[in-house]
Formats: C-alpha cells, sequence, structure tokens
C-alpha cells in the first residue's frame, strides 16, 4: 500500500496527470466554443435541462473546461481545478446514466470536433470514471508547496 501512495503521489505521475486530464478537457472544449449551436443541439437532446437554460449552459461550460484545463496544466490551484473537473464529470457521468436507462440514443457531444458521431455508452461512462479516478488522485495527493512547476512558489500561513 505503501509503493501505491508513493507512486500516485510522486511528482512525475501527478504531472503526467494534470497534463493530461488538463489537455483533454483543453481539447473537449475547443469544438464546443467554436460552434456553440452544435453543443446546444447535444444538451437539448440530453433532455435533462429547461430549455431556457440550455444556451446559457451551452455557452459556460466549454468555457468552464477550457479554463479549468488550462490552469491544472500550467499546474495553478490543481486540486480547485482538478476539483471543478470532477464535478463536470461526475454531472456528466449522471446525464449519461439517466438517458442509458431512459434507452435513448444520443451522440455524446463531448469530444465534438474529434467524434461528433460519438454515441453515449458504457464506454463513455467507462472514459469518464477514468478521468474522474485521475482527478481524485490529484485532488488527494498534490501536495506540492510550489505551484506552476517550480516557476511560482505558492504562499505559506506563517504561524
Amino acid at each position: 500500500m505503501k509503493s501505491v501512495k508513493w507512486f500516485l503521489s510522486h511528482k512525475i505521475t501527478l504531472a503526467v496527470l494534470k497534463l493530461g486530464l488538463g489537455f483533454v478537457f483543453i481539447a473537449a472544449s475547443l469544438g464546443k466554443i467554436m460552434d456553440p449551436q452544435s453543443f446546444a443541439r447535444d444538451v437539448y437532446s440530453y433532455v435533462l435541462l429547461p430549455p431556457g437554460l440550455v444556451p446559457l449552459f451551452a455557452a459556460v461550460v466549454p468555457w468552464i473546461e477550457f479554463t479549468a484545463g488550462l490552469l491544472l496544466m500550467l499546474d495553478i490551484k490543481p486540486q480547485s481545478s482538478a476539483f471543478i473537473i470532477n464535478g463536470l464529470l461526475v454531472m456528466f457521468v449522471g446525464a449519461i446514466m439517466i438517458d442509458i436507462h431512459r434507452g435513448v440514443e444520443i451522440e455524446c457531444g463531448f469530444f465534438y470536433f474529434l467524434f461528433p458521431k460519438e454515441k453515449i455508452g458504457w464506454n463513455t461512462i467507462n472514459r469518464d470514471l477514468i478521468m474522474l479516478a485521475a482527478g481524485l488522485v490529484i485532488m488527494i495527493f498534490d501536495e506540492n508547496k510550489i505551484k506552476m512547476f517550480g516557476l511560482i512558489k505558492a504562499k505559506t500561513a506563517k504561524k
């Protein structure tokens, strides 16, 4: 168990997870930012939000994804960024599970510009759960006092 904790808390493991998860969220946000109407159609197809909230959701969420991903890649407040990303992932998994339960077959919309016709399903949930696990590792094990990969020192409380 000690070796697992050592591995998960190792700075290289954490750096790989932060860069990888941040990149995925930046990549996922770009298609939505460039084509918000298509993303809004995907959000409408889930039939989970009141129609009046869909345009706001489609306009705001991609920028949250982009910002959290960028901050995670730059190692600026990585635990907070991972918390935001994990919140988004829980929301996405919940929405997908609801529509799978309903028997609805729709396009995912997460990687719109890479996989525009990707259907939701258990593969989508598994992918999101793997990203959630990476985010949890960052939230739990990232204890570095130096942020932005050593370029900026975090302030420490003096007592």
